[in-house]
């Protein structure tokens, strides 16, 4: 029955998500990913950029306590999560503000190599779990795991595109 409601809204979302706009950037900063492959010279600024940023961590959560789980309680539902981040900024290559064609804003997350093979196994391994998503300690968002994500990209609803193109920033070090 789940993957009857699951398969349908998977197919919707990424027919949506193929007409996808990136969103300009607010105030005059820079929002663009960054480039997949970095020169040399760049890789040690792209390094210390990445030390000084905020720390930009994934959790795996259930709706079920159990051992050695911390408690996240929203309005709507209480989640258990690892202490341990599964994912981190480290595990990340670009983060995109975007919209789809109807207007609704989302980041969109491409991971190195390495953290797409983490990102593939999280999703074969747990579908219908969920992946506390914050950046400096502050919750940025709960997504659900649909089931493989195999790109290696994670796109992100956000409520405004405000919100995503700070989130983006967040991610990529840069003030806002």
């Amino acid at each position: 029955m789940t993957r009857r409601i699951i398969l349908p809204a998977l197919i919707a979302t990424s027919a949506l998500l193929a007409a996808c706009q990136p969103m300009a950037a607010q105030k005059g900063a820079n929002a663009a990913p960054r480039a997949a492959q970095p020169a040399p010279a760049a890789q040690d600024a792209a390094t210390q950029t990445r030390a000084a940023a905020p720390a930009v961590e994934f959790r795996l959560a259930q709706d079920q306590p159990g051992d050695d789980l911390r408690e996240l309680h929203m309005p709507d539902k209480t989640y258990y999560f690892l202490l341990a981040p599964a994912l981190t900024r480290a595990d990340l290559n670009a983060a995109t503000p975007m919209k789809t064609r109807a207007g609704q804003p989302f980041v969109s997350l491409r991971f190195t190599p390495p953290g797409a093979r983490k990102l593939a196994q999280i999703g074969r391994q747990y579908p219908g779990k969920w992946l506390v998503f914050t950046i400096d300690g502050k919750l940025v968002g709960v997504p659900r795991i649909a089931g493989p994500m195999d790109e290696g990209i994670l796109n992100l609803t956000m409520n405004s595109e405000e919100q995503a193109i700070n989130v983006a920033q967040a991610i990529l070090g840069a003030a806002h």
